[in-house]
């Protein structure tokens, strides 16, 4: 297990921070946070920073390391990755990913646009780059080829594909419905934008207390790091120990750091209120049946998520389901035999309703070492229902694919694919033989194509 020095700790801290400060999001991906410490730990060494101001699952993060337990043996996957489809701009660079879908013929569909951040390694160090890339829906052929680029009015978030072939697709504030061959047929607002739009005065009001409260939390801990510069100080630098002049240099710059965060001016909080309307104007996830078509949003007030049911029109919207958890922005939601299935990553379960909203059954747990349940911090991230009504569940971090009955039966471990780390979108579709499964790896960029084993066959 690896030990973090206390300037790593400040760093991650600050990061944690800000992204709190950013999105409003309160579920923290501590297995993702510590991915990405865990690769800057390797100069030092320290203690870890005690009361931490921001929440439990953080004070886990930076608590004492304990041996992690051994890891159960997986059982045979019936699938093995055989190939990736790479998706690239023009320019050469990654292509932003959001969701897949199979068409009518069996073909593969890519939503894709909108922007893209990275960083680039420069002499004066990291540098964030920004590239706003054009909304589209790139067709592949059942093997992986280029077919045909679908242009699109918006960057879309989500995609599914109805039995007829129709395309429904959404993205900022809007939804659109396309034919099979991507000429739009229709296009609508989302039901909760203009909603949001209502909500400002009771949204910037949620933003004033939580910055407030977060506000506090960040100035005691502020006070204690100066208490321990203070006791620091007493000696002289003579007397003054190896291991006291790192503490002090660590303990002035995370004051430094933290120092920033607690700005409540009317400049902050605009800011914040902007970008939290931003984020809730996004959609999270689409699906169809013969009859509906669901979209998991931001709820309108508070922290979580909602479920909307629309016509095939696009009308008569209804919200059916509230108070959903997500982490990181994630409620995928996936459809079948005129049922609504949701994989609830922040509870690790994945939920089954009917199409008034009405809760038939849950199934999954937290289980971070066997194979019934669901691993990390989030997980299952993504669902795909096939057409007999099996659930096939996909987790980030881990890459690990699964087959259950609609009843929550697990049937078995599909497979796990090589996937970069981190608490994210994995979308997943099977084709209708369930020979094959695509899997999408949006930080690389490309999608993971696997195949039944010949001797699964």
């Amino acid at each position: 297990m690896w030990r973090c020095s206390q300037a790593v700790r400040g760093l991650v801290f600050g990061l944690i921070v800000s992204a709190l400060f950013a999105s409003q999001v309160t579920t923290i991906c501590a297995e993702e946070t510590a991915e990405k410490t865990a690769k800057t730990t390797k100069r030092g060494r320290g203690k870890a920073v005690s009361k931490n101001p921001i929440s439990a699952s953080v004070k886990s993060l930076l608590g004492s390391a304990k041996k992690a337990p051994e890891k159960k043996t997986l059982p045979p996957a019936t699938h093995e990755q055989v190939k990736l489809i790479k998706l690239k701009t023009p320019k050469g660079t990654n292509v932003q990913m959001h969701a897949l879908a199979l068409d009518s013929k069996g073909r593969l569909l890519a939503a894709c646009g909108g922007t893209r951040i990275t960083r680039e390694a420069t002499q004066e160090g990291a540098e964030v780059v920004t590239e706003i890339q054009p909304g589209e829906i790139r067709v592949y052929s059942p093997e992986g080829n280029p077919v045909a680029t679908w242009s699109l009015e918006v960057a879309p978030q989500a995609m599914s594909v109805a039995e007829d072939g129709t395309v429904y697709v959404a993205g900022y504030e809007k939804i659109m419905k396309l034919a099979a061959d991507g000429k739009q047929l229709a296009v609508a607002d989302l039901p909760h934008a203009k909603l949001i739009d209502k909500s400002r005065d009771k949204i910037r009001e949620d933003t004033i207390k939580q910055i407030r409260e977060q506000k506090k939390r960040i100035q005691k801990y502020i006070d204690q790091q100066e208490k321990a510069v203070a006791l620091i100080r007493k000696k002289t630098e003579a007397e003054r120990t190896r291991a006291e002049k790192t503490r002090l240099q660590q303990a002035k710059a995370m004051i430094k750091a933290y120092q920033r965060y607690l700005k409540d001016d009317d400049e902050t909080i605009n800011q914040r209120v902007r970008s939290t309307i931003n984020m809730k104007k996004t959609v999270a996830s689409l699906a169809v049946t013969d009859e509906d078509v669901f979209v998991a949003t931001y709820d309108v007030t508070g922290y979580g998520f909602c479920i909307w049911r629309l016509s095939h029109s696009l009308d008569q919207p209804k919200k059916i389901v509230t108070n959903l958890r997500g982490c990181c922005g994630n409620m995928h939601i996936g459809a079948g035999k005129g049922e609504l299935f949701i994989a609830e990553n922040a509870r690790h379960r994945v939920c089954r309703y009917d199409r008034e909203g009405k809760l038939i059954n849950t199934f999954g747990k937290k289980d971070r070492d066997g194979i019934d349940g669901f691993s990390s911090c989030c997980n299952p991230m993504n669902v795909c229902i096939t057409g007999n009504g099996e659930v096939y569940t996909s987790e980030s971090n881990v890459g690990r694919i699964k087959r259950y009955t609609a009843d929550g039966e697990y049937l078995e471990l599909v497979g796990t694919v090589d996937l970069v780390p981190g608490c994210k979108n994995v979308s997943i579709v099977v084709t209708p033989d369930r020979k094959r499964v695509y899997m999408m790896d949006k930080t690389r960029s490309h999608v993971i194509v696997m195949q039944q084993k010949s001797n699964e066959i």
